[in-house]
């Protein structure tokens, strides 16, 4: 509702909940074929609690820009250096297990900082384009492991860092809403994001990596391995394994996608899938990982189990190889 509120302040005109219930409810009578009642006093009770929410929320949202923007705009140079440097002593006081995730130099560090004060504004100003960036950002702290649990400490210090340097009070109110809602997002793409297959390549554990793709159906394993979507936002957990040497985990998931399985309607071979997602895997290979190259072109080779007159049927499957995509 928070981000919906923050999308609606950009609407000019007035806007009618009452209205849009009514358009709503005639729109699902008509769509859904065994409408009842229930349906009905269910869906009522869903937006009236949303309604209130959004009630709740109107007006506030170009308040709080102006004046966060002030805030910000208010600050000298000289304040900026003392609250970039006290973040992140208080965010190490509240949470010592981050330091393990902050080994970049200082002016990196220092750079983050003001990202994200640059972000909490941008809430305000770009809500729709803001949460896909976030979302973005949420799968790639996915990939590199952190904890969901550090993001309540981080905001915690860039409220204290700020209101330690001036305390005005409806800019401050307006920062920490923008960065709680930041936090909430982001929380819920890593939430949504760390699969099971994540976390196998997160650990480079082929195992683990061989376990999470069991509990997947056939039909769905190469999606499993191949594609993390949060919103518009999507990652491949291969490629992450690539560019982050995780290669135990990568070799694992190519094996998966090459050996061929069935069940009584059709055979499942990842082949196809593989190179859909990624057209370019054997030059990302060759730059990256040129150990699992054999891995990948072995899987590309059928053997059969029979022999017949000495020889065995093979089939090599190279038309990803050499057919482009015209």
């Amino acid at each position: 509702c928070d981000v919906l509120a923050l999308r609606m302040s950009k609407f000019k005109g007035n806007i009618n909940l009452a209205e849009y219930k009514s358009v709503m409810l005639a729109s699902l009578r008509s769509l859904v074929k065994d409408w009842a009642s229930l349906h009905e006093v269910s869906w009522c009770w869903l937006w009236e609690i949303i309604e209130r929410m959004l009630k709740k929320l109107m007006g506030k949202p170009v308040k709080q820009e102006g004046s966060l923007s002030a805030f910000l705009g208010s600050l000298d140079e000289g304040s900026w250096m003392t609250i970039r440097r006290e973040v992140y002593s208080k965010f190490f006081a509240l949470a010592p297990a981050g330091e393990e995730y902050f080994k970049q130099s200082t002016t990196r560090l220092l750079f983050v900082a003001d990202k994200v004060f640059d972000l909490t504004l941008e809430m305000y100003r770009d809500p729709e384009g803001l949460v896909n960036k976030l979302s973005a950002l949420g799968l790639r702290h996915v990939g590199y492991g952190i904890p969901e649990e550090l993001s309540g400490p981080f905001v915690s210090s860039y409220v204290a860092a700020l209101r330690q340097a001036r305390s005005e009070k409806d800019g401050l109110e307006a920062f920490e809403w923008s960065l709680m809602l930041i936090s909430r997002i982001l929380a819920r793409v890593i939430n949504e994001g760390s699969t099971l297959v994540m976390r196998a390549i997160n650990a480079n554990s082929a195992k683990q990596l061989t376990k999470a793709v069991a509990l997947a159906p056939r039909s769905e394993r190469a999606e499993w391995v191949l594609n993390v979507t949060v919103g518009l936002q999507s990652i491949s957990p291969l490629l992450w394994a690539v560019e982050t040497g995780s290669f135990d985990a990568a070799g694992a998931i190519i094996t998966d996608l090459l050996t061929i399985r069935a069940d009584r309607d059709r055979y499942y071979f990842g082949v196809d899938p593989l190179f859909q997602r990624h057209p370019d895997i054997i030059k990302r290979l060759c730059m990256q990982a040129p150990a699992l190259l054999p891995t990948l072109l072995d899987g590309l080779i059928w053997r059969s189990r029979l022999t017949e007159n000495s020889r065995r049927r093979v089939v090599y499957f190279l038309r990803h190889l050499v057919v482009g995509e015209d």
